[in-house]
């Protein structure tokens, strides 16, 4: 695994990992809020065992990279420029990039994909179908007075823009094969989103709901049957 760098189309420095494909296929993964890319060590390295390349990055303001995380354009720009990256190895094929995102980074992953066709395949891990409904689940305890300040928050970003929401936007994703992956008792993403999520995908789309409460952690949950089906979404997909 290589510590690796690139520049976003709005001159932000991301850093990333990455490991050299042995497949001619690669999978770009976006990793959650609060966190990191070696949030995502686990699939990392099951996708390079499966023999993809595998870019990992931090999204901006978050980690290493530079700026400030508010999961607006910057972040789309940030995964796009690593689509931008990836596509120019010398050992990935171009037409064989997929990307992998887990929570908000399939959020984002959505937009993207939604009018990149440069991803040939798109795996998103609990990721909300669209923020009206994530505030309402987890801050309305007291009414308008929790759920303004969670709004306040967020109010520099285009969180709230119906065109960016994942759930108007993923079925734009089809034609192009779409994993969507969940937990049944997800604290942070319920049910009630994934199922939202992939009621509004097109064909071809696949649905796995994993036995667990945590978020994320898929490995611990599901065991074996992790790895072998997210090796074998993108093998089938990209090889």
């Amino acid at each position: 695994m290589q510590a690796v760098s690139f520049v976003t189309r709005d001159g932000l420095r991301i850093a990333a990992w990455y490991v050299p494909s042995k497949n001619r296929a690669a999978v770009i993964i976006a990793h959650g809020t609060n966190s990191d890319r070696a949030s995502m060590l686990t699939e990392i390295r099951l996708l390079a065992e499966g023999g993809f390349g595998v870019l990992a990055f931090d999204w901006p303001g978050l980690g290493e990279s530079e700026g400030i995380i508010r999961w607006d354009s910057a972040a789309r720009n940030a995964l796009s420029s690593a689509i931008d990256w990836t596509a120019a190895r010398a050992d990935a094929d171009p037409d064989r990039i997929g990307g992998l995102g887990f929570s908000m980074g399939g959020f984002v992953l959505t937009q993207v994909a939604a009018r990149d066709p440069r991803l040939h395949a798109i795996a998103l891990e609990s990721a909300p179908s669209d923020f009206d409904t994530f505030i309402r689940l987890h801050y309305t305890k007291w009414g308008p007075l929790s759920a303004w300040p969670a709004r306040w928050a967020l109010r520099e970003s285009d969180l709230f823009a119906e065109d960016r929401t994942a759930v108007r936007l993923i079925g734009r994703i089809s034609p192009r094969p779409l994993l969507i992956i969940g937990q049944a008792d997800d604290f942070e993403i319920p049910m009630e989103m994934t199922q939202k999520l992939y009621d509004a995908a097109r064909e071809p789309k696949s649905l796995w709901i994993i036995n667990g409460s945590q978020h994320g952690h898929y490995a611990q949950a599901a065991g074996t049957e992790y790895p072998r089906r997210l090796q074998a979404f993108f093998a089938a997909s990209l090889l």
